[in-house]
């Protein structure tokens, strides 16, 4: 006991009371600075602090069971392997960057340059416009990373895009650096940069707005979500990995021990040589695609259907909910289809072959939200509106 606290094994234990545990949980796992993580993501971060009888079990469920996750989390295909780089042996010495583009049009952003670092797997995102130039892309590197971190003796840059630009080549040169461009055959060879991409734009998925015109005032929140969960590379936060710590996500007047100056350098030598160790065997273990028997559904029953192969009338597919729904089936069509019961808006062929179908995992504890079907006026949604939250003009045209 310290405090008024009860502690198991340096953790604070939490008692069964009331939602206690259920808002720790939402904390972790929905709150922005969280970003709504994975299953073992949100389990690493709420046991940093905390910890109760069952607590990977409440766990699993909150996340599996989050509507949020559910709608804007990607189905899972089988990958084509990526090609191993070079491992470098200190932070930012090898750098990898890419970015996402055709985002909805945030004052002069649509853009996000990617950044990361391939020791730490630190990453830093920068928003910026699809025509950044060479000479600007300079320059934001330049503000970003060089001014920190110095000089990588490597980049792996993403062919085909501005980062090609002969403008950059000299500059590289000029500055002594070797730059590596990804195969135009094989793009995922920049794993790097390419498996982070999913993560930010799942995050802005679950906190941008209606409009989607929102997304750079989460930027900042995603990479903070994203380096302070632990990465699969390295068994460690990048933070961590970075720095030698972990930052803090909630406010406690629990006392910590500080670690002298000399102990903290030791300490990130040795966690360096973890990071080494644990990138040099991951090094070559590819990403196999998963089989299995196709899933079953029952009458009347509720499916998520994936959105790929619907037209939404959005500004951006990438920051679009991934699935939709869910919706009731009401026939099985074969082992292998089933017809769903669409809104009338939906315009579509209501049989769906069960790949593009997924299980709809529900709280107990806490429902969905039961939104008000839209009113169809000649075949348009119609909604009622409860308030006007902010307003904006382009192009003439008014966005609330």
């Amino acid at each position: 006991m310290e405090a008024g606290l009860l502690f198991y094994q340096g953790q604070i234990v939490v008692p069964n009371v009331g939602t206690l545990r259920t808002d720790l949980l939402r904390i972790f796992h929905d709150s922005p600075l969280a970003g709504h993580p994975g299953r073992q993501q949100t389990l690493e971060l709420i046991s940093r602090d905390y910890y109760w009888p069952g607590i990977r079990a409440n766990t699993y469920w909150h996340v599996d069971s989050c509507e949020t996750c559910q709608q804007v989390r990607k189905p899972k295909y089988a990958l084509i392997p990526p090609q191993p780089l070079e491992l470098p042996s200190r932070p930012w010495q090898h750098v990898s960057y890419d970015m996402i583009v055709d985002l909805p049009k945030d004052g002069n952003f649509n853009s996000i340059l990617v950044i990361i670092n391939s020791f730490t797997k630190y990453g830093v995102f920068v928003k910026c416009s699809k025509k950044l130039k060479a000479p600007k892309l300079a320059e934001l590197f330049l503000e970003h990373i060089w001014k920190q971190h110095g000089m990588p003796e490597k980049t792996v840059l993403d062919r085909g895009r501005v980062f090609n630009n002969k403008f950059l080549r000299a500059l590289y040169k000029r500055l002594g650096i070797d730059p590596h461009f990804s195969s135009a055959y094989h793009p995922q060879s920049n794993g790097q940069t390419e498996q982070v991409n999913p993560s930010i734009e799942h995050f802005l998925r679950a906190y941008s707005g209606v409009n989607q015109r929102d997304w750079t005032r989460w930027l900042p929140m995603a990479e903070f979500a994203y380096n302070n969960a632990v990465h699969s590379s390295t068994g460690k936060t990048p933070f961590k990995a970075l720095y030698g710590w972990e930052p803090t996500l909630t406010p406690s007047n629990v006392p910590t021990d500080v670690p002298e100056a000399n102990d903290l350098a030791a300490t990130m030598e040795e966690q360096w040589k973890e990071v080494k160790a644990a990138l040099q065997q991951s090094k070559l273990q590819m990403v196999a695609g998963e089989s299995g028997s196709p899933l079953e559904f029952e009458l009347g029953e509720e499916a998520w259907l994936d959105a790929k192969n619907v037209n939404l009338k959005t500004l951006s597919p990438k920051l679009t909910e991934q699935r939709l729904g869910p919706f009731r089936v009401i026939e099985k069509v074969s082992n292998r289809a089933y017809q769903l019961e669409l809104p009338p808006t939906m315009r579509i062929h209501n049989v769906f072959y069960v790949g593009l179908l997924s299980k709809v995992k529900w709280d107990k504890k806490h429902t969905f939200e039961n939104h008000p079907p839209p009113v169809t006026v000649d075949g348009e949604e119609e909604y009622k509106v409860e308030g006007i939250t902010d307003a904006e003009e382009c192009n003439g045209k008014w966005f609330f």
